[in-house]
């Protein structure tokens, strides 16, 4: 069984998603919204595979200040978020843990490298939140990939990472620094470790990336495809959609 670790933080505006509120037409309160409902559909993409949900949450002591209201509970907002997307056994199995460490890498390393060791788990995988078009056919097609290669990752724009999972740890140390896919990947080599590659998938942090996400939506529903369900919902009741300008695709609202 593979543990897949979803990785959040409490959706705060100006927090989450703040260079999508800066390059599209959404707000920050917007962007949050959008951000809740793609995690929800990464949450929904592991409950219905055959992976474990592990919700791991970046705590108030990790976050800047400005981002840390008077009276702030970064794991009861998380666990509140994941009660209202996940019905009640779905919530009740899911674990809501918190992450260690001052750096992206640290905290993945910590979360991968203590299920494998300390739970003795078969396979620990890590799935952003922000990348909505990743369903449940893709976790289990890395789960099986997973099998015959003890690290597998997932491209997406501009070198970064969707997805990265491990049967064997690696040396994190400055792993996620940009361009992670390749830092990932020279880590893996270094370790003596085969690796096999995910398809890529767009990571929705700019209001570029929105555009590719709101264009594909709207043509997977035309077709009558599959298209994630809390985030399509959001992006229909936003009535977004692409126009071009001056030879320039741009978000607009019907």
């Amino acid at each position: 069984m593979t543990v897949v670790a979803v990785p959040v933080d409490p959706p705060r505006e100006g927090l989450v998603l703040p260079e999508l509120a800066a390059t599209s037409p959404l707000s920050e309160r917007e962007a949050v919204s959008l951000y809740e409902a793609m995690a929800a559909d990464a949450f929904r993409a592991v409950t219905d595979s055959g992976g474990d949900l592990l919700v791991n949450y970046r705590p108030d002591d990790l976050l800047p200040d400005e981002h840390v209201p008077e009276g702030a509970d970064a794991e009861r907002e998380v666990r509140d978020f994941v009660e209202d997307v996940l019905d009640e056994d779905e919530a009740a199995d899911a674990r809501v843990e918190v992450q260690v460490g001052s750096s992206k890498h640290a905290r993945v390393g910590n979360t991968v490298t203590h299920l494998l060791d300390a739970e003795d788990v078969a396979s620990v995988a890590v799935l952003e939140p922000d990348a909505p078009l990743v369903a449940r056919k893709h976790v289990d097609s890395a789960a099986l990939k997973l099998r015959r290669n003890p690290v597998v990752v997932g491209p997406s724009r501009g070198g970064s990472l969707y997805f990265a999972g491990f049967r064997e740890p690696i040396d994190f140390e400055g792993a996620w620094d940009a361009p992670e896919i390749e830092n990932v990947t020279a880590r893996a080599v270094d370790a003596g470790h085969d690796i096999d590659f995910l398809h890529e998938q767009t990571r929705v942090c700019t209001g570029d990336d929105l555009v590719s996400l709101v264009t594909e939506l709207r043509a997977r529903r035309a077709a009558g495809r599959v298209v994630p369900a809390f985030t399509t919902a959001y992006v229909e009741d936003l009535g977004l959609r692409v126009e071009e300008e001056d030879g320039e695709r741009v978000l607009v609202r019907e």
